[in-house]
């Protein structure tokens, strides 16, 4: 589901919740509302805020930690494709076609992952993986003549392997995603905190205001984390820097 989707459902929940508590709270008696009762609702929603706050805190230190790893890696993969790059240029005019073919699929590689419509991503494709295929074909096909050109061969062989490699790391961190279970759970426990809050507030323009910056707080907090749960989708993503550089670097 779309993050802001959820994050507006998380909002509506919570002020919801809040809103339903104040509402309660005058059509109860006053022994459900005595300071003893205050006191038990406090305890019992202690624990709940508890647990809510350490799941927000897994979340959040989870989707951050998989980002973080994933730009590293994209990161890494244009340093490979740089390298080989390097590789083949200085084996020789024999390596041209690699090196053509190469530059095509960081292109392509870009177009995909990168695009203009960002309702259009991809990170995997039959294209993509056939077009990194041809140039391991085009790699393992160059008959050196001289030991360097078999030392650089070697050497080619070698990043395009990691490179491959690293492909395949890269397709499945973008396909990691908070489980919707833990989303679910989260508002639950979070809905019924702000209608204990609710409950036992006072009917007024501040105590609304209040509960409507909140709502739109944690609304906010689940937006982010479910944007980055998906590092190559949405407003937030990991940024193409690295692979634009790589490919100025091949054209030079």
């Amino acid at each position: 589901m779309d993050a802001l989707v959820v994050a507006g459902i998380v909002f509506v929940c919570l002020f919801g919740g809040a809103i339903a508590g104040m509402a309660a709270s005058r059509k109860l008696k006053e022994q459900h509302l005595s300071k003893e009762t205050q006191e038990a609702v406090k305890l019992a929603v202690g624990m709940v805020a508890a647990m809510a706050s350490l799941i927000l805190g897994l979340m959040t230190a989870s989707v951050k930690g998989n980002f973080d790893t994933t730009n590293r890696d994209v990161q890494q993969y244009a340093t490979y494709l740089i390298t080989l790059d390097l590789s083949l240029r200085h084996y020789g005019p024999d390596a041209d076609p690699a090196r053509a073919a190469l530059r095509g699929y960081t292109e392509h590689a870009l177009d995909e992952t990168w695009p203009a419509d960002t309702t259009k991503t991809l990170v995997n494709s039959e294209v993509s993986e056939q077009t990194l295929s041809h140039v391991g074909q085009m790699v393992r096909a160059l008959e050196p003549k001289t030991p360097d050109q078999v030392e650089l061969k070697a050497e080619a062989i070698d990043r395009y392997k990691s490179l491959a490699a690293l492909r395949w790391v890269l397709i499945e961190e973008s396909a990691v995603q908070v489980p919707p279970i833990f989303t679910v759970v989260l508002i639950v426990w979070l809905t019924f905190i702000f209608m204990s809050f609710g409950l036992f507030s006072p009917v007024n323009s501040v105590s609304v205001s209040i509960f409507l910056l909140c709502a739109l707080s944690l609304g906010g907090a689940i937006f982010l984390i479910l944007e980055m749960s998906t590092p190559f989708d949405g407003i937030i993503i990991i940024p193409s820097d690295a692979m634009l550089k790589a490919l100025q670097h091949m054209v030079k």
